[in-house]
């Protein structure tokens, strides 16, 4: 994803259920919960299982 994205995901998504993909380390992880919070480098995603941060440059996809 780009950095420079005019608008926050966290407002975006505000109350949304969602499904994220990223890359670590040459595995694919999948994450489901809420954004909470998001920053310039940043997403902070919150479900069932606690909280986890991920890198906005390591998102494949976020899917509500």
């Amino acid at each position: 994803m780009d950095t420079e994205d005019s608008g926050k995901l966290a407002s975006f998504l505000k109350e949304a259920e969602v499904k994220v993909v990223w890359r670590e380390e040459d595995k694919t992880k999948v994450g489901r919960g809420m954004i909470t919070n998001d920053d310039k480098n940043f997403v902070y995603l919150t479900g069932e299982k606690g909280t986890v941060i991920v890198n906005k440059h390591d998102i494949i996809a976020i899917k509500q």
